[in-house]
């Protein structure tokens, strides 16, 4: 237990190593004022990125795409009313009522007639939720695995049959078998989330940040 316990904390620390340089733009980076509750969900999400747990990334991004949303919608629902006025929890609730179980796609149409994003973020938003929000979120391996042929080619074969054949200058007996992808979607899923977690909390997080300079304004 203590060498494999040994084995993954070498494994982690070379990760983090390889990874750390190109998550500075995170650390050091943009001081929220409307997303500050989000801090820890988003430090939690560059973590996953920082130890190379790149869908566990893209599930957290999924839920900050969401929630960075909704709480710019409260946000700018009650904005001019301050906590002890009984205005302020009126405001409040009705947020609550219309925004709480908002689906994405109302979501991103709320957010974009109020002008909390403009229409390049709203169509790239919409790309987002059909890339990965939906796909991910729902486990809908169709969507998430596109590029791929449905079915490839194999062979089954015996070692100790192969010996044989060579030792007699006989043809090698295997024979084809046909594999449906499906059974590697997992594995597939994976090499996706490797190539694409970065980029898609990068973009979230650049709209944050856009939204977020235009509340302040």
């Amino acid at each position: 237990m203590e060498q494999n316990s040994q084995s993954f904390i070498e494994q982690f620390t070379k990760t983090m190593s390889e990874n750390i340089d190109k998550l500075i733009v995170f650390y050091n980076g943009y001081h929220f004022i409307m997303f500050c509750q989000l801090r820890k969900l988003l430090y939690e999400n560059i973590s996953c990125l920082l130890l190379g747990l790149n869908q566990a990334s893209i599930f957290t991004t999924n839920h900050l795409l969401e929630r960075m949303l909704k709480v710019a919608l409260t946000e700018t629902h009650t904005k001019g009313y301050f906590i002890g006025n009984p205005k302020f929890d009126k405001r409040v609730k009705e947020a609550k009522e219309k925004y709480d179980k908002a689906t994405l796609n109302n979501t991103i149409t709320y957010a974009f007639e109020q002008g909390i994003i403009t229409e390049e973020e709203k169509t790239k938003l919409v790309e987002l939720k059909n890339e990965f929000r939906n796909p991910f979120s729902h486990a809908q391996m169709s969507s998430i695995v596109k590029e791929v042929p449905p079915f490839f080619k194999g062979f089954s074969f015996n070692f100790s049959k192969i010996k044989e054949a060579m030792k007699k200058g006989e043809q090698i007996p295997m024979k084809e078998k046909i594999i449906p992808t499906d059974i590697f979607y997992q594995s597939y899923q994976s090499d996706i989330a490797n190539e694409k977690a970065f980029d898609y909390l990068k973009t979230v997080y650049e709209i944050m940040i856009a939204i977020d300079k235009r509340y302040q304004n």
